[in-house]
């Protein structure tokens, strides 16, 4: 497949701008031969104008027009073949089973929103009958219009430039608007000509996708300014979420940012469980913290016990199998920078000791940072939040209490993740009760005996959480109900039935489930 390095405006290729990148083999440090144009605010411009006008038509398609072009997706990234994943891991290091399986959850996304789509309860379709003193109110959910999406650098096909984001936005029935991330470029590009195709195939409105490259922030920062654009899906930093959500507000009309953010998701792990299984804990926990080189979002990167013996031996065993663990690959030299620099900022508390690893490495030929476990006290972490920052790698920290009450003013200290787990036995789960609605206040999903890494694309997933975790914790990132976020609901007062949409008229002409007076059905009034 021959790529270009080009953007990909409304269908057609642009390159207007001077400014280039390149990708990076992280495993070698090498920089590819193909230069990479950063989009320009042109470029920006006519992307977001194309999109506005495919979304004047694509509005009034049926969810069986939309589910069709979701599986159509599917189809062209499959067709992609094993250049794709080959072309991913030569630009993230992830390895090639690692990128098999996310293709497989990428491609499944689409076709589990396109089943949605075909079933039509998403609509939400809730019907108020006229009643003595109460008019008729219909309401249903309908497409915001074009969308902004910024992919993500750890998953360069579940959260990039044809990830869920992605997908919910499209089944929602919005074009969408994506800036690809500069650690894996070419990938984007090939993701692009796959949505291109698919685009043609179905014959839907040339503006209905767009793909725009960029190494720096000037892009984003247009993207997300440009009036026309409704929405902001982000996966990435703290940093970056922040300042793609204060731009939206500046907007003179501001837009919704559903930003996902990172998260250190404490793990708790009560006596009990250390006593009945401390060696199966370590064996998990080991695994998680070093799962994809620690670049997860979920990653577990602090871990909260009591005091004594059965904790001092817990802490000593993880340390010595993080020690032996070969150091893994980063992808790429920004990360690697951010986490040494994150893990720095923590080192100067004097309140923390390293266990093992702490720095970088620096005479590797890869992009690398030695597996790392640090130490701190309940005080510590409670007087200083800083120490609540994520490190995007494989580095853990154990915070270590006085007792259970130490423990549980610790956890309220905390501030909003992704995630949080309990490690308890059965014969404590009296006790435990409180401890765990603590830790539903402080996460957007609990995990009992578990750990955090791996996330299900279901119904009933939450990929979301209390600020900073997100911008947005009524939301989620991840399953089905990813799809509201780029929606929003129509009350129809009185309307007449032969103006209202087919999910509300009396008929119930498309046979969905709805919720009429209060009761649940899918027949006709």
């Amino acid at each position: 497949m021959q790529l270009t390095g080009h953007n990909y405006v409304a269908g057609a290729t642009s390159a207007e701008g001077a400014e280039t990148f390149f990708s990076v083999d992280p495993r070698r440090k090498e920089r590819a031969a193909l230069p990479f144009h950063s989009a320009t605010a042109a470029e920006v411009d006519r992307a977001v104008a194309a999109a506005g006008a495919a979304f004047d038509e694509i509005r009034h398609y049926s969810s069986a027009q939309i589910a069709a072009f979701l599986d159509e997706i599917a189809a062209q990234i499959e067709a992609l073949g094993d250049e794709l994943l080959d072309c991913a891991d030569r630009e993230t290091g992830l390895g090639l089973p690692r990128l098999t399986g996310e293709r497989a959850r990428t491609t499944g996304q689409f076709r589990a929103f396109a089943n949605l789509l075909r079933e039509g309860d998403y609509l939400r379709a809730i019907i108020n009958s006229e009643a003595p003193g109460q008019p008729s109110i219909r309401q249903m959910q309908f497409p915001v219009g074009p969308v902004a999406i910024f992919a993500a650098s750890n998953f360069p096909f579940a959260f990039a430039v044809a990830g869920g984001d992605t997908a919910s936005a499209l089944a929602a029935g919005c074009p969408v608007v994506v800036k690809a991330h500069p650690g894996h470029p070419a990938t984007s590009e090939m993701f692009a000509l796959a949505l291109k195709a698919a685009v043609e195939a179905q014959g839907y409105p040339a503006g209905s996708f767009s793909m725009l490259q960029g190494a720096g922030i000037d892009v984003g920062q247009w993207l997300v300014a440009h009036e026309a654009i409704e929405a902001v899906g982000f996966t990435g930093s703290l940093r970056g979420g922040r300042a793609i959500y204060d731009a939206a507000a500046r907007r003179p009309r501001p837009v919704p940012v559903y930003a996902e953010m990172g998260s250190v998701n404490p793990v708790v792990i009560t006596p009990g469980a250390l006593a009945a299984r401390a060696d199966d804990i370590a064996e998990g926990l080991v695994a998680s913290v070093t799962m994809g080189t620690g670049q997860f979002c979920t990653n577990p990167g602090l871990v909260l016990l009591q005091a004594g013996e059965a904790a001092q031996s817990f802490i000593a065993d993880v340390t010595e199998k993080m020690s032996a663990a070969p150091a893994g690959v980063l992808l790429n030299e920004t990360i690697a920078r951010g986490l040494e620099g994150a893990v720095g900022q923590t080192l100067r508390n004097p309140d923390i000791s390293v266990l093992t690893g702490g720095d970088a490495i620096a005479d590797s030929d890869y992009f690398c940072f030695s597996n790392t476990v640090m130490r701190t006290s309940a005080a510590a972490i409670r007087a200083d939040d800083r120490l609540q920052i994520e490190h995007f790698g494989p580095v853990t920290l154990f915070v270590v209490c006085d007792d259970a009450d130490d423990l549980r003013a610790t956890v309220d200290a905390l501030e909003g993740n992704l995630t949080s787990t309990v490690h308890a036995e059965a014969d404590e789960l009296e006790d435990i009760g409180d401890l765990l609605h603590q830790l539903r206040e402080k996460a957007g999903r609990v995990i009992w005996n578990g750990f955090p890494t791996g996330v299900a694309v279901v119904g009933a997933m939450q990929h979301g959480g209390p600020y900073p975790a997100t911008t947005a914790p009524g939301t989620t990132s991840v399953g089905m109900n990813a799809i509201y976020r780029f929606m929003r609901p129509i009350a129809f007062q009185n309307v007449p039935d032969a103006l209202l949409p087919d999910a509300l008229k009396d008929g119930n002409p498309l046979g969905i489930l709805r919720q009429v007076d209060d009761v649940y059905t899918d027949g006709a009034i």
